[in-house]
């Protein structure tokens, strides 16, 4: 697997159980611009009303044949099944047969699709993944690196609008990733090049 970052908005997301591990992964999804829909064994509506972009549907998976679970997953683009170990097998069986994204929390070496802890701050997005062997590290790493992007918004803010400015001025990479790092290391230098940017903007 490698990591990526997608563009969602119009995708159909589809979400099997709506517990504590398919609310995590529904909230995760909802600022894609996905369609998203959910079926759930139980749903309560003081959870659901407040989400206007999101379908819910209240059906116990058990009851469906594979066939019926096949009619509703071939009509989306990525599966999230968060239910019981055996429902989750059927729908990972499904779903991979048909070539869809899928994410189980149960058969994780069988998805082909891993929803990591991540953060964005400022439009820079980190991302983490354990391989399953420890989420609690991920999360704790998470967290970390989301404090360092939000003291350092000074920082990030400067070497964009520095970018910016040498890809006028210089032509070679190389040079201005020179310029870059060796401005990245001096503070006085940062906040007086930023305000002179920002006076000949």
């Amino acid at each position: 697997m490698i990591p990526v970052f997608l563009e969602l908005k119009g995708f159909n997301v589809l979400i099997f159980g709506f517990g504590n591990v398919g609310k995590r992964r529904f909230e995760k999804f909802l600022d894609s611009c996905a369609k998203i829909t959910v079926y759930s064994k139980s749903i309560a509506k003081k959870d659901i009303s407040k989400y206007e972009n999101a379908r819910f549907f209240e059906c116990d998976v058990s009851n469906l044949s594979d066939e019926e679970l096949y009619s509703i997953i071939k009509n989306h683009d990525i599966i999230i099944t968060a239910i019981d170990e055996k429902n989750n097998k059927r729908i990972v069986s499904i779903a991979k047969s048909i070539n869809k994204f899928i994410n189980s929390s149960t058969f994780e070496k069988e998805s082909n699709l891993i929803v990591p802890a991540y953060c964005s701050v400022d439009g820079v997005s980190f991302a983490v993944y354990t391989g399953g062997k420890s989420p609690i590290v991920a999360r704790e790493i998470r967290k970390n690196v989301e404090e360092y992007l939000k003291n350092s918004e000074f920082e990030i803010s400067f070497q964009n609008k520095l970018r910016d400015f040498l890809k006028n001025e210089i032509e070679d990479q190389n040079e201005r990733k020179k310029v870059l790092e060796n401005v990245f290391s001096d503070e006085k230098f940062k906040k007086e090049l930023l305000e002179l940017i920002e006076k000949h903007r």
